[in-house]
């Protein structure tokens, strides 16, 4: 037989061994001017395993490994001289020279072929598949299981999982000092290819890796439309380098996560940070009007030198978790005092006169007036407090930087410590492909689905067509909790608009009993504030009687509620009329109407066996007491 190619010949012969149940090694080859002129395959089983001798006293203190501990392989070569020699007619053809067939050794069943070396191979489309599962953060022994059950059996896949194993260990070792090179080639190439994508980075004197930024077109679009606000923080552990991943991150119409940059730092220096902003700044032409980060120096500081007009917020959750360090955690458990603390920095509906009186109040009674920490973030209010948020729009929808968290989960369950630039960057896209196809899932559901109205308002159906399907949603549970406890009474037109007199029902019901009890602290704290000032309580005194005079003369004008309506009224339900569910009876569980269960006969004689009994004061013997004793009855 002859061959076009020596390829082809070996490939010849692995199917004949395949079918004939052995492995094919290749074997040796005559070159002539560089010109292959012979070549021979053998069997797998040719030849021997050379001998070791190991010396039993060797010394223990030697580099070497001792024998026991040594790993100890098996061999399949057993001397078989089965072979299929080639020789070159022209240099381009080969002709078989000699062909052995005998073997020494068994073959190999049929059904064990896909153990054979020769025989495990990965397709290009496996190569494929694995490589597309890594970017899920898939290992390769997983991958393998996959395919097992795709292709229906181990001895389907047509390669083992150590085969898996091998190809990401020879793909990372292909990628290998070029890692860095290949990424940036790869987005060089896409900023000549398209205007709109933005790309920099930077290298120091050796020529390593500093920094590197990259946003694309859609990342500028959603920025132009949703990057008021934006929120960043450092994310660690998702590559190999130790580069620290920064996601820039602002909220869509859906109040969903979304990613409108990135970079990767070595270092988290000042530097690092105003190189950032700057190139930030300069690929999408206008800052954003609040930044959220956490309490992070530099980046501080690189805010205010870039973002010059924009409003850095602290996140609030990262200050507010120091409380029980900086105060102690005994203040810190204490009821009432986080009750006030978080009465007015959680909140917007104060004023910042209102915020700094009570701040102040809440020091002088807790004694922490000489805090320095409490002193220095009062002093940074203007940073982290809503009540000086109140007048930015959307201010309430970044307070702290949880979305970022948010964000670095999400990019953490596809990426790991152990990835390099290139896997790093297509486990990015893969994020960023999940995440803007939940976006225009979102949007198909808004365009071509109809939320359940729950009224028949004009508003509500205006606000369906307006509202994208989260935010409507939002929407009608507000509307909805409007419509329990408010209604209509009449409309009166007033030029181009209309006035609507509200009954609230919570004038009443049980909202009356709450603003009942704000008074009543209201009073407390007043007297507790004054307590020492005669003249500010006796003011106090003179107003509250003004409003009792006032009280008295319109009571006659109102109907007075009945013990029904009252009781009605302080529990949030009205008494039917008529009685169709009956409370339970006769019921007997092992609560048995307590909060204790009932103990078996079991456990009530291990518990009288380790309790000591009462003993009598007079005999010193239990089961009585000194008042029946017998022994003093009978003295008696």
């Amino acid at each position: 037989m002859a061959f076009e190619s020596i390829d082809i010949a070996y490939e010849f012969y692995c199917e004949y061994a395949k079918k004939a149940g052995f492995c094919v090694r290749k074997g040796g080859s005559y070159m002539n001017d560089g010109i292959l002129k012979s070549k021979y395959f053998t069997c797998s089983k040719e030849g021997h395993k050379p001998s070791k001798s190991y010396d039993s006293m060797e010394d223990k203190d030697s580099s070497k490994r001792p024998y026991y501990k040594r790993r100890k392989r098996p061999t399949i070569r057993c001397g078989c001289k089965a072979q299929f020699f080639l020789k070159s007619v022209d240099g381009i053809k080969f002709e078989i020279n000699e062909f052995v067939e005998e073997h020494n050794h068994a073959m190999v069943e049929e059904e064990d072929m896909h153990f054979v070396r020769s025989n495990r191979k990965l397709t290009h489309v496996q190569e494929d598949i694995l490589y597309e599962l890594s970017t899920l953060n898939l290992g390769p022994v997983k991958a393998f299981n996959i395919l097992r059950i795709k292709y229906g059996g181990f001895e389907e896949v047509g390669a083992s999982k150590d085969d898996c194993k091998n190809f990401k260990q020879r793909l990372n070792c292909f990628i290998g000092e070029f890692d860095a090179e290949m990424v940036v080639q790869r987005l060089s190439g896409k900023k000549r290819c398209n205007d709109d994508f933005s790309f920099e980075y930077t290298i120091n004197d050796n020529g390593e890796l500093t920094r590197l930024f990259w946003a694309d077109e859609i990342s500028k679009k959603n920025y132009l439309a949703f990057g008021d606000i934006i929120a960043f923080d450092a994310t660690f552990k998702t590559n190999r380098y130790k580069m620290v991943f920064v996601p820039f991150t602002s909220i869509d119409n859906h109040c969903r996560n979304i990613t409108v940059g990135a970079e990767l730092l070595s270092s988290e220096s000042i530097e690092s940070y105003t190189w950032l902003l700057q190139v930030f700044l300069d690929s999408f032409g206008v800052a954003p009007k609040v930044v959220v980060t956490n309490q992070d120096p530099a980046m501080k500081q690189a805010i205010a030198s870039v973002f010059s007009n924009t409003r850095h917020r602290s996140c609030m959750w990262h200050i507010m978790k120091k409380l029980a360090d900086k105060v102690g955690v005994a203040l810190c458990n204490n009821e009432d005092f986080k009750r006030q603390i978080c009465d007015i920095v959680w909140t917007d509906s104060i004023s910042q006169f209102e915020f700094e009186t009570k701040w102040q109040l809440i020091m002088k009674e807790f004694d922490l007036e000489s805090n320095k920490w409490l002193t220095d973030i009062f002093d940074m209010r203007y940073d982290w407090i809503p009540a000086y948020c109140r007048d930015e729009p959307l201010s309430g929808l970044i307070r702290t930087t949880s979305r970022s968290e948010s964000e670095n989960h999400f990019f953490c369950q596809v990426s790991n410590s152990q990835l390099s630039l290139v896997e790093f960057f297509s486990h990015f896209d893969h994020c960023m492909e999940i995440q803007r196809h939940t976006s225009r899932k979102n949007d198909h559901d808004t365009r071509y689905t109809h939320p359940e109205l729950v009224s028949e308002s004009p508003i509500e159906q205006e606000a369906e067509l307006m509202y994208t399907r989260a935010i409507f949603n939002d929407f009608q549970d507000e509307m909805y909790h409007i419509r329990s406890s408010v209604a209509s009474l009449k409309s009166i037109k007033e030029g181009d608009y209309l006035k609507f007199s509200i009954f609230d029902f919570n004038a009443y019901v049980p909202g009356c009993l709450k603003i009942s009890r704000e008074i009543t602290l209201a009073g407390e704290y007043l007297i507790n504030s004054y307590v020492t000032d005669i003249d500010e309580l006796t003011k106090v005194r003179d107003q509250m009687n003004i409003m009792i005079q006032k009280a008295d003369e319109t009571r006659y004008q109102r109907t007075s509620l009945s013990k029904r309506d009252r009781f009605a009224a302080v529990l949030g339900y009205d008494q039917p009329s008529e009685v169709i569910v009956r409370v339970p009876s006769g019921i007997r569980n092992k609560g048995r109407g307590s909060h204790k269960r009932i103990n078996s006969q079991k456990e009530i004689a291990i518990a009288r066996s380790g309790k000591k009994q009462r003993e009598c004061k007079v005999c010193n013997l239990p089961g009585h007491n000194s008042r029946t004793c017998l022994g003093l009855l009978k003295k008696k």
